[in-house]
């Protein structure tokens, strides 16, 4: 029998990271860990969380699991 590693990893902000490096991939000009920013629910109709966010949101006290309406209050700049 073969011996196996098994490895769990926590990525931090893995969504936001990840669609980060795919858009500056892909020539965008803007780093999303750069700036205030976050993955979460849908900012037309305010309903959903933040799943993720960058560090600069971080200092503005944006916090994963709380609510996109939450979110934008402490951060009025968020992009989501």
């Amino acid at each position: 029998m073969q011996n196996r590693i098994i490895m769990h990893i926590d990525v931090n902000s893995a969504f936001l990271s990840w669609q980060a490096v795919y858009n500056l991939q892909r020539g965008h000009s803007v780093d999303l860990r750069e700036i205030p920013s976050a993955v979460g629910g849908n900012q037309a109709t305010r309903h959903g969380i933040i799943l993720a966010r960058s560090m600069p949101a971080k200092k503005y006290g944006v916090k994963t699991g709380e609510t996109v309406w939450e979110a934008k209050n402490k951060c009025p700049q968020l992009l989501l």
